[in-house]
């Protein structure tokens, strides 16, 4: 099953509409922390925890984590950027479920915790890590990060300097492009999303058989289909490579531009369709060309797909560890 993937400002953008019909913000949060803490306890079931807090949303997601973590009979240290009474909205309510004592980061330094819960800083963060926050992200040991690493765009998969290199990260509501690009997609480790009641807006996502699965009765699409590797993309869409917050906008605009569906190959392929429809799946591990994928788009074109639904498919099935050395068709 495919994910949607959603920029970290379409998120913001979608809790907003949430909480502006109604729904009580600290209520999502509750939610969200909970189900880090159920992620965390069911990937790292033993050893006892410490919860790094940011100030703001993440470090809420945190605090609500860290009491459900106690409920669950863990062992575990919260500390915090900022301190307690200096909180003030959600992020504070959070800690008053909490509790419990709150150390300070330069404290959590010395803490040999089994598990880190980073929940310092969400993929929004625009600059990059300092001080003592810095220190503790290239600190060795099992970590699990709120939303994306701290440290990690999550709009532009790139680290921002020094980066929390994760075994596990738990994000809301859909996938970010810094779980599905890289090099973000090597610093988060394994990626579980964690529905919150937020929808979101699906026009991108993961590769999936659900993208194509049903679609041949649209065999009469009239789009075309073209296959770049990294350096024919770049020659043809320079400005737009240059220009774009990360590969999927620049592939969603060139297709647009051009006005046929784009395959983008490389350690991230990204297939845009002109109207905006688009999905990503990681780089296939063979060298895998233009000719290679044009073959299998005719391919799945010849069985009905139209051109976006065939790229996709194509794509997934060059992918597949069962193929004849994992080739299409």
């Amino acid at each position: 099953m495919s994910l949607p993937i959603i920029t970290p400002q379409q998120m913001y953008a979608a809790e907003q509409h949430v909480f502006d019909a109604g729904t009580a913000s600290f209520d999502v949060m509750r939610i969200a922390g909970e189900g880090v803490a159920d992620h965390l306890h069911d990937s790292f079931p033993d050893g006892d925890i410490r919860v790094l807090c940011g100030p703001g949303g993440n470090g809420g997601d945190g605090f609500v984590a860290a009491a459900r973590l106690r409920d669950l009979g863990r062992e575990v240290r919260v500390y915090s950027m900022k301190p307690v009474e200096a909180l003030s909205g959600d992020p504070a309510q959070a800690a008053a479920l909490w509790g419990g004592a709150v150390g300070t980061l330069d404290e959590a330094l010395s803490d040999a915790a089994s598990v880190t819960l980073d929940a310092l800083f969400g993929g929004g963060l625009s600059r990059p890590l300092s001080g003592v926050a810095a220190a503790l992200s290239r600190q060795a040991g099992s970590t699990v990060s709120v939303d994306v690493p701290s440290g990690l765009d999550g709009l532009s998969a790139r680290p921002l300097g020094p980066c929390f290199r994760a075994n596990l990260t738990v994000t809301f509501a859909a996938l970010r492009p810094a779980h599905v690009l890289m090099p973000g997609r090597e610093l988060c480790g394994s990626v579980r999303v964690q529905a919150i009641g937020v929808p979101v807006d699906e026009g991108v996502r993961t590769n999936g058989p659900d993208i194509w699965n049903g679609a041949g009765d649209e065999a009469d699409d009239s789009l075309t289909v073209s296959v770049f590797d990294v350096d024919g993309f770049r020659r043809d869409f320079d400005e737009i490579e240059r220009g774009a917050p990360n590969r999927i906008e620049g592939v969603r605009q060139a297709a647009a531009q051009a006005g046929s569906v784009l395959v983008a190959l490389g350690e991230d392929i990204v297939i845009a369709a002109p109207e905006g429809r688009c999905a990503v799946q990681p780089g296939i591990a063979r060298t895998w060309t233009p000719d290679d994928a044009m073959a299998a788009v005719r391919k799945a074109r010849a069985q009905g797909l139209p051109a976006f639904e065939a790229a996709c498919a194509a794509v997934w099935q060059a992918s597949r560890p069962d193929g004849v050395e994992n080739k299409p068709g």
